[in-house]
């Protein structure tokens, strides 16, 4: 089954709505971004949620000591990281998803990550890191997804992530401004409707 990462989240009522749906990973952005939240927020965004979802904490280019500040602060369970990862995040010892910014006409083929590593595919923007709502060609990715564990991000929403799913197969598909009604607040309709498409998708 296809799991389904809701990132970008700011608000309770929107965390509350997408465990209830059943998605299998939040992300919180602790980074420059409209949907910044701050540790005190996150970990009341966090602090009811069952412990079968992941808490994913997004990250662009701090330092490992920052990033494991708040992994601690916040018992995130995941880091995606927008930067070349180091030993030190490594060590930090949680879910490792290296953010890779694809561009139209990429090759992926001579990515490489290490065992264990959920690599997450992001469109390329000149402008901005993640949650763009612009696509790449995700087909692209198909043959890196035989090989890893990937997670398929940029531009999904309910009326095209069924396609995602079943040209790339990915271990996961991440939305943000796919499911919002303006950035960090999630529409409840484009919501349930994209959990319904995945899991239309998986049955098919």
């Amino acid at each position: 089954m296809t799991r389904i990462k809701i990132c970008g989240n700011t608000r309770l009522e929107d965390v509350e709505l997408a465990a209830e749906l059943g998605a299998d990973l939040l992300g919180f952005i602790f980074t420059r971004s409209k949907r910044q939240v701050g540790v005190d927020d996150a970990r009341r965004l966090m602090a009811t949620l069952p412990t079968t979802i992941e808490r994913v904490g997004v990250f662009v280019d701090e330092p490992p000591a920052e990033i494991a500040r708040v992994v601690e602060a916040c018992s995130l369970t995941a880091i995606q990281v927008y930067r070349p990862l180091t030993a030190e995040d490594r060590a930090i010892g949680v879910l490792v998803l290296p953010a890779v910014r694809v561009r139209v006409g990429d090759d992926l083929g001579d990515l490489r990550f290490e065992d264990g590593d959920h690599p997450l595919l992001d469109t390329w923007a000149p402008d901005a890191v993640g949650g763009t709502g612009r696509q790449w060609n995700w087909p692209d990715a198909a043959p890196l997804a035989r090989r890893y564990e990937i997670a398929v991000s940029g531009g999904l929403r309910s009326d095209n992530v069924r396609e995602a799913v079943t040209q790339v197969k990915p271990w996961a598909v991440d939305v943000c401004s796919g499911v919002e009604h303006e950035p960090g607040f999630k529409d409840p309709a484009k919501l349930r409707a994209f959990v319904e498409a995945v899991r239309e998708a998986d049955r098919a």
